[in-house]
């Protein structure tokens, strides 16, 4: 196999399987947390933030990055001046690989959308003494760690390493939630779901136009 073989299979297998991780969420993962009080939800799904936020944009830098370089060496030879090259870079294989890789990226600004609904489930987690993980839980409640804002949840203030964390969610919240927050959770976990998908179908589209473009 050669090398610009070995990135089209990495890059559009990659692409693919995060497309399959991103949308299982919205498809299993949230119409499951979406059936338990909130005092149970918050902690899964602060979990799978988590865990997702270590391997999703790996997987879509990973994957653009390998469609530059694939639309890069797609160009035709002689391709020296900047006329040239942007005539090539906007149609045929060049062009298919440079769409492919702003697809697979294009999860960076949908995830953006995605930050207040995020940090708002995270809020009422934090609220109700919910943790990142297990292990996370447990931590903080050797060091008496208090309640902290939904940014330095993610920034672990007062908290164990979350790149070692290899530990499941924590089981439920500390404190009760109110009929009133179960239905605030619920909402907002349905908005993510959403916004969620549009995430899978953008990369999922780069490692479709990927395959067109290899196959071109």
């Amino acid at each position: 196999m050669s090398s610009i073989q070995t990135v089209q299979v990495v890059s559009i297998s990659t692409a693919l399987l995060a497309s399959g991780g991103i949308a299982a969420l919205t498809f299993f993962d949230i119409p499951l947390v979406k059936s338990q009080p909130a005092s149970r939800s918050l902690p899964m799904i602060r979990w799978l933030f988590s865990r997702g936020s270590h391997v999703f944009p790996t997987a879509a830098f990973l994957s653009s990055s390998g469609f530059a370089y694939l639309a890069y060496s797609a160009l035709p030879t002689g391709s020296n001046n900047v006329s040239t090259v942007l005539q090539h870079l906007v149609k045929g294989k060049p062009g298919l690989y440079l769409l492919a890789g702003a697809l697979s990226i294009g999860i960076a600004p949908i995830t953006s959308t995605m930050i207040p609904t995020n940090f708002a489930l995270i809020k009422i987690n934090e609220e109700l003494g919910g943790s990142r993980s297990a292990a996370s839980a447990k931590h903080r409640a050797a060091i008496g760690a208090n309640t902290r804002s939904a940014e330095e949840s993610v920034d672990s203030k007062d908290d164990n390493n979350q790149w070692t964390d290899l530990s499941g969610p924590q089981e439920e919240t500390e404190k009760e939630s109110a009929k009133e927050q179960d239905q605030e959770v619920e909402r907002l976990l349905e908005k993510f779901g959403n916004l969620n998908l549009l995430r899978a179908v953008s990369i999922g589209l780069g490692g479709v136009v990927g395959i067109i473009a290899s196959l071109a």
